[in-house]
């Protein structure tokens, strides 16, 4: 259990690269984003049938996942209050820390844009609209140069905004408190 002291410190980056680092706590942290609470012996499974690409994953690899998550991962995951593992029951449930882990487990699918590569495209629009502007080309040069320069530095604002209300930000949460 954390003390109450540890509980207000953000976890530091060598903490999160330690969590993350380990596949299973990577694949167990994403499992419980999708449901939460879990018991342990379903969420091994889960995981045995993702490494071994077999469903249902043979007994040894099923053993072999819960093993390591009961004695190892979730006890660590559980210290940071990244997850709360109630070992005589066996019910994990996320923490109250797992918020900050969000931004590292954001999978983009293939064919979406991740959020560096909209930034990118705004970034992009905004000067090459602008500087057509400048360069009096017909239909752009209708609008001041500011306008587009504006609009391009608004949308990334509002991106922005939406990008944190979406994540959570623990510098965000901890302005706002």
């Amino acid at each position: 259990m954390l003390e109450s002291r540890e509980r207000d410190r953000p976890l530091d980056r060598a903490e999160i690269h330690d969590v993350l680092s380990n596949d299973r706590r990577w694949r167990a942290l994403e499992l419980l984003a999708d449901e939460t609470p879990r018991d342990l012996r379903s969420l091994a499974d889960d995981i045995a049938a993702a490494e071994s690409g077999e469903s249902p994953a043979p007994r040894e690899v099923r053993q072999s996942v819960y093993v390591t998550l009961h004695q190892n991962h979730l006890p660590k995951l559980d210290s940071l209050g990244v997850v709360e593992y109630d070992d005589t029951s066996k019910q994990v449930d996320l923490g109250s820390r797992a918020r900050e882990l969000d931004v590292y487990l954001e999978v983009v699918e293939r064919g979406d844009l991740s959020w560096s590569e909209y930034y990118l495209g705004v970034v992009v629009l905004g000067l090459v609209s602008t500087g057509a502007s400048l360069a009096g080309t017909p239909v752009l040069a209708s609008f001041d140069p500011y306008v587009y320069a504006t609009g391009a530095l608004v949308a990334l604002l509002g991106s922005i905004a939406l990008q944190i209300r979406q994540q959570g930000s623990p510098w965000f949460d901890r302005l706002t408190e």
